[in-house]
């Protein structure tokens, strides 16, 4: 409706500015139209630039992150420009063929956050949409509804996760294709693992098998996590 106000009142005021000029009224008539016209303008101005008559809405998505590799929990990043700005590459099922991405724009944000819960993402999406019906009657035309205002990315990995960047994933590729990098890097897990399970048996000498073997699972996965992040320095 708004661009139909402003072709209406531009050509009212025409006609009566400086075709009807014969008409009495004419100038009260070219008045109103310059007044709608100017107002019709600005209106679509602010509308353009402040988002006038939208309102923002927020949705928030939390998904597992699934690792890259299946050999090990891995998050990778891809450095842009001055290797400030990053674009993850992730997944989201162990399943799935192909790797996500984080958004490449202006209105995305990363970061990463150390947890010790399960990995997952927090994708929070931004929108703006239509604050009511007369303001989806004026600018529907536009077709600028749900237009993306922000969206942040939130990578939460605990210490079983390493976190590392595409030329490191190429040379951590490289690197377990050697028997003797391979062999390196599993005495360095069995021997982590086996001192940080006598520590924990020694503070609690009453852990029972399945604990011992959840216990060794995760010093096992962090270790890994650790070598790698070593390996690919």
């Amino acid at each position: 409706m708004i661009i139909l106000l402003v072709i209406l009142s531009a050509l009212s005021f025409y006609l009566f500015g400086a075709v009807w000029v014969e008409k009495a009224s004419h100038l009260l008539w070219a008045g109103l139209s310059l007044i709608i016209l100017v107002a019709s303008v600005t209106v679509f101005a602010l509308h353009d630039v402040n988002h006038l008559g939208m309102k923002t809405v927020t949705t928030t998505q939390t998904v597992s992150l699934a690792s890259v590799n299946p050999q090990a929990n891995l998050l990778v990043y891809k450095q842009l420009g001055t290797g400030n700005e990053k674009v993850y590459v992730y997944k989201t099922d162990i399943h799935q063929k192909k790797t996500k991405h984080t958004w490449v724009d202006s209105k995305a944000t990363t970061k990463l956050t150390q947890t010790t819960g399960d990995a997952k993402v927090v994708i929070k999406t931004q929108k703006y949409v239509y604050a009511n019906g007369f303001a989806k009657a004026m600018f529907g035309i536009l077709g600028d509804n749900n237009e993306t205002k922000h969206r942040s990315y939130d990578f939460q990995v605990n210490p079983t996760w390493a976190v590392i960047n595409t030329h490191q994933a190429a040379q951590l590729t490289k690197q377990l294709k050697q028997p003797a990098a391979q062999a390196q890097m599993k005495t360095v897990i069995a021997s982590q693992v086996k001192q940080r399970m006598a520590q924990a048996l020694q503070q609690n000498p009453h852990l029972t098998p399945a604990q011992q073997g959840a216990l060794q699972l995760q010093f096992t996965n962090e270790a890994k996590a650790q070598a790698i992040q070593q390996l690919v320095k």
